[in-house]
């Protein structure tokens, strides 16, 4: 678990070690050419200010992105269904983007579906339709078979909320060793909600 923390947020650690070393850099060259902190000029309080303060921002906008992460050990199955089932409920009409909805075969996360299916709120795609999706078909819900012969099934696993509104969001599920990790992205800042987009318009044509 601690390997896939790393591999998650590798990328956050690095900038705040960087930061972290520029900041203590800068520290240091005032301590070195400058009086003592009671005697320091105007323009050095104001530079450590902005420094304090790009370092705050950073941690704010880093933190709003780890927020977006969730991880999962890969045997967590009824963690993980819990996730979607909540990510589902809130998520007004829903696209689906899924390998055979093991996920979903509990009895609440059925009767979510089934509900969303009799709102019009509800396609799924997958490789082959299964019970499961006849079912749903039959409630109101769209599926799109895209069938193995025309399209791989990706490792990545996607659920897009508000799909075709405003708002919309996108949590994409891969594994990372034996760990299950699921990202949130929108459509406002990120190129995976427009490929998970595209994929969906696509099996649908």
């Amino acid at each position: 678990m601690l390997q896939t923390w790393w591999t998650v947020y590798r990328e956050t650690a690095v900038k705040l070690i960087m930061l972290g070393g520029s900041i203590a850099s800068m520290i240091g060259i005032l301590v070195v050419f400058l009086p003592s902190p009671s005697e320091l000029p105007r323009w050095a309080i104001g530079l450590l200010a902005i420094a304090a303060t790009l370092v705050v921002l950073l941690l704010l906008m880093e933190w709003r992105g780890l927020q977006r992460a969730h991880i999962y050990a890969g045997s967590d199955a009824n963690g993980i269904r819990r996730y979607m089932h909540n990510w589902i409920q809130h998520g007004g009409r829903v696209a689906i983007w899924t390998r055979n909805m093991s996920w979903a075969k509990n009895p609440e996360t059925q009767a979510l579906l089934r509900e969303k299916a009799k709102h019009g709120e509800l396609i799924i795609c997958l490789p082959q339709p299964t019970d499961q999706t006849a079912d749903l078909a039959a409630s109101g819900a769209e599926i799109c078979a895209y069938g193995d012969e025309h399209l791989e099934s990706p490792a990545s696993r996607f659920t897009i909320t508000h799909f075709l509104r405003d708002g919309s969001r996108v949590a994409i599920g891969h594994a990372v060793g034996e760990s299950h990790v699921i990202h949130e992205f929108d459509s406002r800042n990120h190129p995976s909600f427009y490929v998970a987009a595209d994929l969906v318009a696509f099996v649908r044509a």
